[in-house]
């Protein structure tokens, strides 16, 4: 990441970004005999590298346009040529609709990269590589990668040729990450392992900095901010304009900063919290972690024999196709349909294979298959003990009143999750905030604005409830399991990052105060360009304009998101989950107003969220709205269809020549083969013509 942000051209930039991809593949799959860790390696390399192909096409395209343009020693995707004034100048006349084609296709390949509709499917199984990865991925690079490559387009929407010329661009921009952003945070509702809810959450905190960038773009693109003189007239709202574009794309570039600092704390939290359940369950259950694990489709494989009446070589025999005495994967595969106990793909079958396959060959034999039946149906019999059910330590289902237990992790995930919610003076509440008033700035010009915009209000209150939900079903309450119930405080090496990244996130307050970012600038604000302004004065500024600002609109847009992201989504989130912690135990104080506002509202109101439960909706979301099922279905006919026409072509083309040849030197070896009758009178005959035919010819030549 740092050599990608070091890079000083789109070609480096593209190489470390290619590099990291390969990065993440190998950390996400770093339990690689697992093959959930596998899958989700190859199916995150896989996907982003569909975005990578249309950055790829859309850096050609950028290099055509500018290739022109170059001098001596310089490369035509050097960031010293395409930003150049006098290049743009030239391609923006010449060539605009294809520029506009170019930075389209590389948004596509950032989308791919940092998670966002459509391509977003990677990432929540990302989470099978360890808990330090999922911080390093989920909140300092890979996913920041594409939002960095949008941001590199800034000179470009900033350029006074290009001027109102990407707006719609800018839109695209806004309207994917709105999308994204009320996505995924309606999946993470219904999320119950921990870390499951921290990948949603950054999926949809990352489209908050589309939909910011998007709207920072459109501004950029759209008003004289950079014109100081206008027609040989000075600009009224150049000083105005100027602050605007400025703070609005610092508004979602300081999302970027905070998100980081937060995500990583709440990513170590949990790390924090599902190493001590782990341990505490393998404390109380030390047999549970060698209980041996047999896929389902086995099980039922030998319950469809046992109920059939079915002995193994019987049905051995059955399935044996070619009667070669082994079975392969397509005639495993077709046994499976046949018994309707399941229609799997080829790459789902080699998991069941290599279960069966002892000796490695990539066959089954009728010892293999009698030998792991007989094992998977006794260890059915033995699984009727509850002893036995498996375990999971992510899950908060297993979780609850650990705030008595880890109340630094529990500390650091409360300040965490109130700076991904927005909570007034935390963290993200100055960078999340602004990008809210910005992007409603734009919606007052633009009216196609108003869908991003919405969005956002709405994704703050969701934030709300999901983030409360998480820690409420976490850390509040009485403890769910026996293991959640003797859970111990984690040791000074993993309190340590906490402890760091949570100051970080609370002061955020201070680089607010010194100008990043704020709601809505006005004239006053440039003073903070010239360094005019005092740490003192930035504050007061910032605070008067956050909670007191002079404009009706934003001064009761500031109390509407405040009061969905820290009261309607909190408040449904207390109303259902958590409770007081028990009579016996002890927490932090300021853990006491929020457990004591969550025992008053959910005593009084405690709804009933089981018919939600129920619901289509809920199991759309449990399912990730089907998205996994869709693709997966159109690339299986896609790569079914290809492989059909592949093995006609390799039927017919490639082993149909090799079987020409094969029966050609057949036939002549066949006639040769008279010729060798065994006799000398004969060998000898033919010796004494060849020596005679020789003759002849070189007597012909000389001739």
């Amino acid at each position: 990441m740092l050599g990608m942000v070091l890079a000083d051209s789109f070609l480096w930039l593209f190489i470390f970004w290619e590099l990291m991809g390969l990065c993440s593949y190998l950390l996400i799959g770093f339990y690689y005999e697992r093959p959930s860790a596998a899958y989700a390696a190859k199916k995150a390399f896989l996907t982003t590298r569909v975005g990578d192909v249309f950055l790829m096409v859309g850096l050609a395209v950028l290099w055509s346009l500018f290739h022109p343009h170059t001098a001596a020693g310089q490369g035509a995707l050097d960031y010293a040529v395409v930003f150049e004034p006098d290049n743009l100048k030239a391609v923006a006349e010449t060539s605009s609709s294809s520029l506009k084609w170019a930075l389209g296709l590389m948004f596509i390949g950032a989308v791919g990269k940092s998670a966002q509709f459509p391509l977003h499917v990677w990432l929540p199984d990302a989470m099978e590589g360890p808990t330090p990865v999922s911080a390093l991925i989920h909140a300092a690079t890979m996913v920041n990668a594409g939002l960095y490559l949008v941001a590199r387009m800034f000179p470009f929407f900033g350029s006074e040729y290009l001027y109102n010329d990407l707006a719609d661009l800018a839109f695209i921009i806004a309207a994917i990450g709105g999308t994204t952003a009320v996505m995924a945070a309606a999946i993470a509702f219904v999320q119950h392992d921990l870390k499951k809810v921290l990948a949603y959450s950054t999926m949809s905190q990352l489209a908050y900095i589309f939909t910011g960038l998007g709207a920072a773009l459109y501004l950029a693109n759209t008003l004289h901010w950079h014109e100081y003189l206008i027609d040989g007239t000075i600009n009224p709202d150049y000083d105005t304009n100027h602050a605007i574009v400025i703070v609005a794309f610092g508004a979602a570039l300081f999302h970027l900063f905070n998100h980081a600092m937060a995500k990583g704390m709440l990513f170590m939290a949990s790390g924090a919290v599902i190493h001590e359940v782990h341990h505490a369950h393998h404390h109380l259950h030390p047999h549970d972690d060698h209980h041996e694990e047999h896929p389902e489709e086995l099980l039922m494989l030998a319950n469809y024999l046992h109920d059939t009446d079915q002995s193994v070589f019987g049905f051995f025999n059955s399935i044996d196709l070619d009667q070669s005495g082994d079975v392969d994967t397509y005639e495993f595969q077709k046994a499976l349909k046949h018994a309707d106990i399941a229609d799997l793909p080829p790459w789902e079958i080699q998991p069941l294979m290599q279960a069966l396959d002892m000796d490695g060959n990539g066959r089954i034999d009728i010892p293999e298959l009698e030998l792991t039946l007989g094992r998977v149906h006794l260890a059915s019999l033995a699984d009727g003990d509850d002893h036995h059910d498996e375990f999971d330590a992510q899950s908060m289902e297993n979780m609850g009143g650990l705030a008595s237990k880890m109340p630094l992790t529990a500390t650091a995930m409360l300040v965490g999750s109130l700076s991904i919610m927005g909570f007034p003076l935390i963290g993200g509440f100055w960078s999340k905030e602004g990008i809210i008033a910005n992007t409603w700035r734009v919606a007052l010009d633009d009216p196609r604005f108003l869908y991003p915009a919405m969005c956002v209000l709405l994704g703050a209150a969701m934030t709300g409830f999901y983030m409360s939900r998480m820690w409420l079903k976490t850390f509040a309450g009485s403890p769910k399991t026996d293991v959640a119930a003797h859970v111990h405080p984690t040791n000074t090496w993993i309190k340590t990052p906490l402890f760091i990244l949570t100051f970080m996130t609370l002061g955020a307050i201070v680089l607010a105060s010194l100008g990043f970012t704020h709601w809505a600038p006005d004239e006053s604000y440039k003073p903070f360009f010239d360094g005019k302004k005092s740490f003192v004065e930035g504050l007061v500024y910032e605070l008067n304009h956050a909670f007191a600002n002079s404009d009706v609109f934003f001064f009761a847009l500031t109390y509407i998101a405040i009061f969905l992201g820290a009261v309607v989504g909190p408040g449904l989130a207390l109303s259902l989950y958590g409770g007081r912690l028990d009579e016996d135990q002890e927490s932090m104080p300021w853990f006491a107003p929020v457990l004591a506002v969550n025992q008053f509202v959910k005593s009084r109101y405690n709804w009933d969220n089981r018919s939600f439960a129920q619901s289509g909706f809920a199991t759309a979301l449990e399912n990730r709205l089907y998205f996994d099922h869709y693709y997966d279905m159109a690339m299986l006919k896609i790569v079914a269809a290809f492989s059909f026409r592949a093995a006609e072509a390799d039927s017919s083309v490639i082993d149909g020549t090799v079987k020409t040849i094969e029966r050609t030197s057949q036939q002549i070896s066949t006639r040769l083969r008279s010729l060798t009758t065994g006799s000398a009178r004969d060998y000898i005959l033919m010796a004494a013509l060849g020596t005679l035919g020789l003759f002849a010819l070189i007597w012909g030549v000389v001739a």
